[in-house]
């Protein structure tokens, strides 16, 4: 009886030990297995990151990014794109980028080259379309996209809206031409403001020889009259091409404006004329040449009561400005606004122009030289106009 219960206590003990075994060896795979789901998981949450990260480069950069595969259709868009062309995600994804494009010969010639010669761009200059039709100049830059699996494979588009940057080459260009168009009608005008001073002079002294009752009397005081109107426009002339050099100081903006208001108060109550003022009185002081600024404002007002005619309504902002070109200090906007009949898109570049105008009895020179005159203090003068509807005419100054 004994040595049977010794028997089966050693064939348990030798049960006990394998399954002690067994445990230890499942234990150390579990171990294992254990090790190797926190080294997956660590490398997982570490893809994750890197993937974030990419994904916020890719979102929040500036430029727009778009991709497509080789059959047209968009695969990518960021939000710098959809926010350009005022499009949601779902909108463009699976579509043809053709419907972006503002040319349909220019899209055709682009892809054609993009896809089947697979010739990249590098700032190339395009017009896309938003999805209000509104055309944006773009410039553009193309890489091929090769990825592992095939069916990823495309054209990587960037982008930049040029909007802004076409604005300020306008304005250089407008600049450059009214600095030479003014160092010439400078020397024309002195040339001619010598000999019209001698013929005045010679007519003078004829009319004295001549008896009052004399009809050639008239005629010479004629000739007086004309060549005192001839001086005037040369004295605008002369502004024009050398505006003095500006006393800039800091000025309050807001009672630069009252001032020009008092003294255009009965002109605009005789015309019916109602002026809205809106004001960011935190933004009263800008650095300018007081009475040339006020010259501006004086004449950008007449303009608007010219524009309406009668019975209409002249409103005007000053505000923040957001920083533009090379500007690092506070830029003030003042705009005067109003709703007469309108320019023309055509011609609003060509207000500015010297000699050009629209009014029967215009020299052309005020906007020319009110453009001027705001550039030498450090600003910019621009205009958006719908005809029929009104003008607005953004002066913007340096603030003080």
């Amino acid at each position: 009886m004994s040595k049977q219960f010794e028997a089966k206590k050693e064939s348990l003990s030798i049960i006990n030990r394998s399954f002690n075994e067994k445990s230890t060896v499942r234990d150390r795979e579990f171990r294992g297995l254990e090790d190797k789901y926190h080294l997956l998981l660590d490398r997982t949450r570490a893809l994750e990151k890197v993937y974030k990260f990419h994904k916020g480069i890719i979102q929040n950069i500036s430029s727009g990014i778009i991709t497509i595969d080789f059959t047209e259709k968009i695969t990518f868009i960021n939000s710098a794109a959809l926010k350009a062309l005022d499009y949601r995600y779902d909108e463009l994804i699976d579509k043809t980028i053709r419907m972006i494009f503002a040319d349909d010969k220019e899209s055709e010639s682009i892809l054609h080259q993009l896809i089947l010669h697979k010739n990249m761009y590098e700032s190339k200059e395009v017009s896309l379309l938003s999805r209000t039709d509104k055309i944006i100049p773009v410039g553009f830059s193309t890489t091929l996209l090769q990825a592992d699996d095939p069916k990823y494979n495309g054209v990587i588009i960037s982008f930049r809206d040029l909007t802004n940057l076409n604005t300020f080459r306008a304005q250089m260009e407008r600049i450059d031409r009214l600095t030479t168009l003014g160092e010439v009608s400078a020397g024309i005008a002195h040339e001619i403001r010598n000999p019209l001073a001698g013929i005045k002079t010679s007519a003078q002294v004829l009319e004295e020889s001549f008896n009052p009752n004399d009809h050639r009397t008239q005629l010479v005081r004629r000739i007086v009259k004309e060549i005192d109107r001839s001086n005037e426009l040369l004295k605008k002339f002369f502004k024009f091409a050398k505006p003095g050099k500006p006393q800039q100081r800091s000025v309050d903006i807001e009672a630069l404006i009252e001032g020009v208001f008092i003294i255009l108060t009965s002109k605009l109550r005789k015309k019916k004329i109602v002026l809205k003022r809106e004001y960011d009185h935190n933004l009263k002081h800008v650095y300018v040449d007081e009475n040339q600024i006020e010259q501006v404002i004086f004449n950008l007002l007449l303009n608007a009561m010219d524009a309406i005619g009668e019975e209409g309504e002249i409103g005007i902002r000053i505000y923040d400005h957001p920083v533009i070109s090379d500007h690092t200090d506070e830029m003030v906007g003042v705009d005067i606004h109003d709703n007469g009949c309108g320019i023309n898109g055509d011609l609003l570049e060509k207000i500015f122009n010297p000699f050009y105008t629209t009014k029967n009895d215009g020299v052309g020179l005020g906007l020319s030289i009110s453009s001027r005159l705001v550039e030498e203090n450090g600003g910019h003068l621009n205009v958006s106009s719908e005809v029929g509807k009104g003008s607005v005419f953004t002066i913007i100054l340096p603030g003080g």
